[in-house]
């Protein structure tokens, strides 16, 4: 009985050290650029750990992953008009990932450090986001384009052609907004097996499986209720955050002062939905960036997100912990305040099985790589 004791009360110690929330360790990556979008954690180099790739005004750049304190900067290529959209998708079907970046998309070389990658038009529209996803359902990458354009809010998508430098079929949606058609913004809502879209405050059911025709269904509450100076703006992220088998959708408000993020509850194949706040009602931050991931390594996803430039507060990067793993309880982290977040991407940069961070400021500030400590610290 000793023995056994003892051994409940190691076996107790070691499952709550495990419980515990990881740390993340500040490195800087940098100091570049202006105006900045169209981010990616892509081994560009396939050296086998991720290089941090991001755009601005007209051209893309990229640090180099050395170790967490040591990242060269390199010039990947020039000629983009696009707004912050852009994603990383194999467009050639060559088993390089390429860029894709509004109006066109950079190939990869093969060679990132010697030779700059070429841009090539591809007549879409410049966008607030690209997506890359199949909407057709013939089982290639397809792209989403998301406009804010004032006069021409436009959300489209475009079947890329077998010959990629001829126009790309292009087919019409719905009117875009800035912000909310996100890289993890798409999925199978109503679980008929097609590709839907969430845009931030409606979602758009693929009504056929092929992409020709779709209907708009209101998320209510809307989850838009701050617009503010560009209207609505959201960031987007579909997956089954609550574990009940069906698709639900996590938003972050962006672009105002004094944002919020919240999820909505799958209740009926998606034409029902349940509210649901994560963080504060009012925290004086500007959430233009949303991951969602396990950071923590407890087999349920957590909710990561930060202040962005229209930060009125202290700019705090925060991850809310999916306690219980349900979607019902929310512990929050400040993992890093005093530096703004925008566009972050997250992903095991250094291949040690955990979730780091990297993110960019909007203009004239420092790039970050949070490094996740939880495998270190086990």
């Amino acid at each position: 009985m000793k023995f056994s004791n003892t051994l409940l009360v190691l076996l107790f110690c070691s499952s709550t050290l495990f419980a515990q929330f990881p740390d993340f360790e500040f490195h800087k990556i940098g100091e570049h650029g202006l105006r900045m979008g169209q981010t990616a954690l892509l081994d560009l180099d396939e050296d086998g750990d991720l290089d941090w790739i991001f755009g601005e005004s007209g051209k893309m750049s990229w640090f180099e992953y050395v170790s967490a304190d040591n990242w060269i900067y390199h010039t990947l290529g020039a000629g983009a008009k696009t707004d912050v959209g852009g994603c990383a998708v194999d467009i050639d079907g060559d088993s390089r990932i390429d860029l894709m970046v509004g109006t066109g998309w950079y190939k990869n070389n093969g060679d990132p450090k010697e030779t700059p990658f070429s841009f090539n038009e591809s007549f879409t529209i410049s966008c607030h986001d690209n997506v890359a996803a199949d909407i057709n359902g013939d089982g290639k990458q397809d792209i989403i384009a998301n406009s804010n354009d004032h006069r021409n809010p436009y959300l489209m998508w475009y079947d890329i052609n077998v010959d990629v430098q001829k126009p790309w079929s292009k087919n019409m949606i719905h009117d875009g907004i800035h912000g909310g058609t996100d890289p993890n913004g798409v999925g199978d809502l109503d679980g008929d097996g097609d590709t839907d879209i969430v845009r931030g405050n409606v979602w758009f059911e693929n009504t056929d499986g092929d992409g020709k025709t779709w209907i708009e269904h209101a998320l209510v509450p809307d989850g838009g209720s701050r617009p503010g100076k560009y209207g609505l703006a959201l960031k987007a992220w579909v997956t089954d955050l609550d574990k009940d088998g069906d698709l639900d959708i996590i938003e972050a408000e962006c672009d105002t002062s004094d944002t919020r993020v919240f999820w909505f509850e799958n209740i009926k194949q998606g034409k029902e939905w349940n509210f649901h706040l994560i963080s504060e009602n009012s925290t004086s931050q500007d959430f233009h960036s949303l991951a969602v991931s396990d950071f923590d390594n407890d087999g349920d996803e957590d909710v990561f997100s930060g202040g962005g430039p229209m930060t009125t507060g202290k700019h705090q990067w925060i991850i809310w912990e999916n306690a219980g793993g349900k979607a019902q309880r929310w512990n929050k982290h400040v993992i890093l305040d005093g530096y703004r977040c925008h566009e972050a991407k997250v992903a095991d940069v250094d291949g040690d099985g955990d979730i780091d961070i990297c993110s960019k400021p909007w203009s004239g500030n420092v790039h970050v790589y949070l490094e996740n400590k939880l495998i270190d610290r086990d």
